[in-house]
């Protein structure tokens, strides 16, 4: 195989290489951020369910000192479980799309390259003919790809990634309304969840303390 063949081979071949590298990282970043975002909501939805349940349970029973002290240490206890598991979910979605679009970069990079070195080459070679434009041309097209993958992570993740997003923090309001009461052997997994044994140790935070203190309030007011 001569020189003239080889270098043919390497210019078809490389932009190929390069943009099927590319799709696969753009499909697998977006993939795993829509898993964890997913994840996310689901974890939020089922302690939206165990919350409400304890609320409902607090407001039935909360006359009794002994069953709202229990009830407001679960709500504390749970909210603790609930941030971190929340906040894992967070941090591997921002460490992922950090990763994809790091990656994303270098590729382009990999690109900006070959498509220098091969205007270099048709230049050397044919000077600014028709030719050189006709590659000019051939090479702006394989940046649509680059474009649109930069473009997917970035609305894909904006929501997330903005300071002022909406989305991008918990609606710590619609926490603390009340959801249907359902049977707690139908939510069991819920409570392992939230209220795993092993820690029926921890203390109050800081939600807790302000329960307590509403709790006081009222037994001063009667």
């Amino acid at each position: 195989m001569d020189t003239m063949m080889w270098i043919k081979l390497m210019n078809e071949g490389i932009p190929l290489l390069l943009l099927v590298g590319l799709s696969m990282v753009t499909y697998r970043g977006l993939k795993k951020n829509q898993f964890l975002l997913a994840e996310r909501e689901d974890l939020f939805r089922r302690y939206l369910l165990f919350r409400g349940d304890k609320q409902i349970r607090l407001k039935v029973y909360g006359k009794d000192d002994k069953v709202q002290r229990e009830l407001l240490k679960t709500l504390s206890t749970s909210w603790k479980n609930f941030k971190r598991t929340y906040d894992q979910y967070q941090t591997s979605f921002l460490s992922n799309t950090s990763r994809t679009k790091i990656f994303l970069q270098l590729f382009t990079l990999c690109l900006l390259i070959n498509s220098l070195r091969r205007l270099i080459e048709e230049y050397y070679f044919y000077g600014f003919k028709d030719r050189f434009f006709l590659v000019a041309a051939r090479e702006l097209l394989n940046y649509v790809l680059v474009v649109l993958s930069f473009f997917l992570l970035r609305v894909q993740a904006r929501p997330y990634l903005a300071p002022n997003g909406k989305a991008s923090k918990i609606d710590l309001e619609t926490l603390f309304f009340s959801n249907h009461l359902s049977s707690e052997r139908e939510h069991e997994y819920l409570y392992n969840e939230f209220e795993p044994l092993d820690n029926k140790g921890v203390e109050d935070g800081e939600e807790n303390q302000d329960y307590h203190g509403r709790a006081e309030g009222r037994s001063g007011a009667e």
